[in-house]
């Protein structure tokens, strides 16, 4: 009955690590908004790519929602955004015909068929030249200044 009793006690142990799942993931939490000449973006891409292509801070790419408004959250199963500055390019991706904004699930395979393009001044996704757009991302919650992006 004993050697049972270890037994169950082994499986147990392991079972509980199994459902505890392996310890990455986290980063930072980051709110912000994304305006063009003053009125809300939406559906905009964000992405945050570390300044400094040679640290391993994670990079994120969410989508503003009706308001302009994003955010970015820890993730158990990503590395998310640590702390340190990030490059932030913004797009939005519409088809070349309709305007109109694909669907998310759409959207990668428009792309690679070249049925899309970008609403947004070319200066705030252009990786070629300076970073146009920054930020810099602490540990814990981040409230980011809107990106106040003119088309002028």
């Amino acid at each position: 009955m004993k050697r049972v009793s270890a037994w169950v006690l082994v499986v147990s142990a392991f079972a509980c690590l199994a459902l505890a799942g392996c310890g990455g993931g986290g980063g930072a939490t980051v709110t912000g908004s994304v305006t063009l000449d003053g009125t809300p973006v939406s559906d905009a891409e964000v992405t945050f790519e570390p300044f400094d292509r040679t640290q391993r801070l994670g990079n994120e790419i969410v989508r503003t929602d009706s308001s302009g408004k994003f955010e970015v959250k820890p993730h158990p199963k990503k590395k998310g955004l640590a702390p340190g500055k990030y490059v932030v390019y913004v797009s939005k991706w519409v088809n070349k015909t309709t305007g109109k904004v694909p669907d998310a699930d759409q959207m990668e395979m428009d792309k690679a068929g070249n049925l899309l393009k970008n609403a947004l001044p070319y200066k705030y996704s252009n990786r070629e030249e300076a970073a146009v757009l920054t930020a810099d991302i602490k540990s814990g919650k981040n409230e980011l200044a809107p990106f106040a992006l003119q088309s002028k």
